[in-house]
């Protein structure tokens, strides 16, 4: 069963209730803020002071970075991960499947359905889909079709957080050995050995990697596993005490209750795509 309704703040909803899940998607920025199985706690985080309002990114569940990723310090007036996360995207399609019983939701954004300012930041022609799939495992599959005469360059992102029990009983596996570039400390690339324990502010992206990413929750007691395709990188966020404190949108403590793990093609691992052709990248968390 699925149902779209108003918020009162004008935001519209699309509310999923299925014999294994239930989930919340809003129109604006086609993005998933909620979704748990029956008789589990919320897989994603959202922040209790996240703002519903107009043009603005909600602050936790699943944001779509696109079309780049982080800041721009080339152009500082573009926003921070696209504008992708904050405009209204169209509701194509929602299919309940007799096969699985999932959910499928198809939400649409095109370069016609972008403000002025937005298209002089990227002046491409494009379609750009997301695809979730809610059942007894959540996917995502978001595309960018290249619909005019000349190739263009992304960067991108399922900017996922996940509620965890409490950050210091988390532990992320399958990153060992791979190469990230810490925000932190100027984007140097460091070394990664043992599995991730989160202990501090921690902004890393994790490069050339298509490896699974396991997420250990011993407070939970639940194992998450997180596959993606057509993604070069993997990014791991949590803002930690001084930084949760500055940002409005952010609970204090929220913090010890999340992390990110995000699906991407950021930094070096850019994507161009040619006239006519198109990417995907997926995350299936399960």
């Amino acid at each position: 069963m699925h149902k779209l309704v108003t918020a009162e703040n004008g935001l519209e909803i699309i509310e999923i209730i299925n014999h294994d899940a239930t989930a919340k998607i809003a129109l604006q920025g086609a993005h998933l803020f909620e979704y748990a199985r029956h008789g589990q706690p919320e897989l994603l985080w959202l922040s209790p002071t996240a703002r519903f309002e107009p043009g603005r990114a909600i602050r936790g569940g699943v944001p779509v970075c696109w079309p780049w990723f982080g800041m721009d310090t080339d152009i500082p007036e573009r926003p921070q991960h696209g504008f992708a996360r904050s405009v209204l995207w169209r509701l194509e399609s929602v299919e309940e499947s007799d096969e699985t019983g999932s959910t499928i939701v198809t939400l649409m954004l095109d370069d016609t359905m972008l403000e002025q300012h937005e298209r002089r930041w990227f002046p491409y022609l494009f379609e750009l889909a997301l695809r979730i799939t809610v059942g007894e495992h959540l996917e995502l599959s978001l595309t960018t079709k290249n619909l005019g005469s000349e190739p263009f360059e992304i960067t991108e992102a399922l900017h996922t957080y996940f509620n965890v029990g409490n950050i210091a009983a988390v532990s992320i596996v399958g990153l060992e050995g791979i190469t990230y570039a810490d925000a932190l400390d100027g984007f140097a690339q460091k070394a990664s050995g043992a599995p991730i324990g989160i202990t501090c502010e921690t902004d890393r992206v994790y490069l050339d990697t298509e490896d699974t990413v396991i997420l250990l929750d011993e407070r939970l007691g639940r194992t998450v596993i997180v596959g993606k395709s057509g993604s070069s990188s993997t990014v791991v966020w949590n803002p930690w005490i001084d930084k949760a404190a500055r940002m409005e949108d952010f609970a204090d403590d929220g913090y010890t209750s999340m992390v990110c793990i995000e699906t991407a093609n950021a930094l070096s691992n850019t994507v161009v795509i040619a006239p006519g052709q198109s990417h995907t990248i997926t995350q299936s968390v399960k």
